[in-house]
């Protein structure tokens, strides 16, 4: 009877790692596919300023945390057509410097350099954080995070 309830437990333990293994493999497989989106995202719509993709990256109805634009995808991408449409500094430049995630929270880390009109250096650096929909207490950019 000992015999069997070691085995009976030895087993249960397997199962349980093998368990666990699995939902580890596939929150990894989740967080590499949304920072890769994320990149994509910020690459294609924001630094290549193509703003006619930003359908295949954001959701009709996303939420927006900067207060100078227009929640939803529509409001974005008047918003951005319009700045985008403004001629920049001969020397701007926005990077995207780190991606940092897990499962369905991205974080990236981002640059912008220029000079001014009073031939001074500007730099402004910020996080910006995207998270899926739904997510509780968190503001959100509205990628289609993929679940």
């Amino acid at each position: 009877m000992r015999t069997l309830t070691i085995n009976w437990l030895a087993w249960a333990i397997m199962f349980v790692c093998l368990g666990l293994a699995q939902k580890t493999d596939a929150d990894e497989a989740l967080t590499a596919r949304n920072k890769a989106l994320v990149r994509d995202f910020y690459t294609t719509v924001l630094i290549d300023r193509h703003i006619d993709a930003a359908p295949q990256f954001l959701r009709a109805d996303y939420i927006q945390h900067n207060p100078n634009v227009p929640t939803g995808l529509k409001g974005f991408m008047d918003t951005f057509r319009e700045r985008f449409a403004q001629k920049l500094p001969a020397d701007y430049k926005r990077e995207l410097l780190n991606v940092v995630g897990e499962n369905d929270m991205v974080v990236i880390y981002v640059r912008q350099t220029w000079t001014g009109r009073d031939a001074k250096h500007n730099q402004a650096l910020g996080f910006e954080h995207v998270s899926s929909p739904g997510r509780q207490n968190c503001r959100t950019l509205g990628c289609r995070l993929i679940p």
